[in-house]
């Protein structure tokens, strides 16, 4: 989705006040059904779904799934959808006219989660602690023997930026030439890909030493992580450029470049429901800030002509 011009100053504004815009009228829906992406699911399933039921008295129903599988759900209306949260805009542009627009609200660094008990965990945390360079991360997962996780980049943004981190990490310092098929191998790599909503779990039970994660997620599992600087974690507009210097051509020929690990939101098929939903989640923060999100600007997109009112106000 292109353009981020259409909300306009007075509708930023809006977007961040709780009671700007109106409601649609008539009886309020009974039900929400938001599918999501699943590294969202602690946040989405604990705090932000169960604040807006008790809230609104409207039944917060939640789906858990990777970005770009749960598009290809709600496109062929396999599953119930009123507003969809994915990773990046990009997997809500694959929706199509089902929904034209989307607004980024948060972002999400990446890092690296690792096993405590692994046998690369203290060169793990010396790094983390500062006692060892960043550069001294992609020696230890390139090291015989580690196992590293990743999700599948044909489905899932984090999965695209973790490879194209390495990418870029090997650019930006020097790193050898075989950084990147030492470290994560072909895009594909069998022996790395795991599901989304699963990769933690193989992480906790010792089956990795390391796996690919957001910030928040280390985090709720209770995971020691190594911290990416701005320049690699995908999480800081201001460094947007430099992320797209980087890119993965996806198995049916897609090219896709590195952009900000933005959580963006939209209402799916004009739905009521998933209207008051997003209107309901854009003016409560206190959620994504506490559990590690990086609270920004309301960043629109797509067709933003369209954006509902109640959304934009004045804009």
């Amino acid at each position: 989705m292109r353009g981020r011009a259409g909300i306009g100053v007075l509708g930023v504004l809006c977007l961040l006040a709780a009671g700007c815009g109106s409601a649609p009228a008539g009886a309020p829906p009974q039900a929400v059904n938001v599918p999501y992406a699943a590294s969202l699911t602690y946040v989405m399933d604990r705090q932000v779904g169960p604040a807006f039921q008790r809230a609104t008295h409207i039944s917060y129903l939640g789906r858990a799934g990777e970005s770009l599988a749960l598009v290809h759900l709600i496109a062929a209306d396999a599953i119930p959808a009123d507003a969809f949260l994915s990773v990046g805009a990009r997997p809500i542009r694959d929706l199509g006219s089902k929904a034209p627009w989307a607004i980024g609200f948060a972002s999400a660094p990446l890092v690296l989660a690792y096993n405590p008990n692994s046998p690369f965990a203290d060169e793990l945390r010396a790094i983390q602690d500062g006692r060892a360079p960043i550069q001294r991360l992609f020696q230890v997962m390139a090291a015989p023997g580690f196992r590293l996780g990743r999700t599948n980049p044909d489905t899932d943004p984090q999965g695209q930026a973790f490879y194209m981190m390495v990418e870029l990490a090997a650019r930006l310092y020097g790193l050898p030439a075989d950084t990147v098929q030492k470290v994560v191998g072909p895009l594909d790599n069998p022996r790395q890909i795991f599901s989304e909503t699963g990769i933690l779990t193989e992480l906790q039970d010792g089956n990795l030493d390391a796996a690919s994660a957001f910030l928040p997620e280390a985090r709720e599992h209770h995971l020691p992580y190594v911290a990416l600087p701005p320049a690699l974690n995908f999480a800081d507009p201001a460094d947007g450029a430099l992320y797209r210097t980087v890119s993965v051509r996806l198995p049916d020929g897609r090219v896709i470049h590195g952009a900000p690990l933005t959580i963006d939101v939209t209402v799916v098929d004009g739905s009521r429901a998933g209207l008051r939903f997003v209107r309901y989640l854009l003016t409560h923060p206190a959620a994504w800030r506490r559990d590690g999100y990086r609270w920004i600007p309301p960043v629109p997109s797509g067709q933003t002509a369209r954006i509902p009112h109640a959304l934009h106000g004045l804009g």
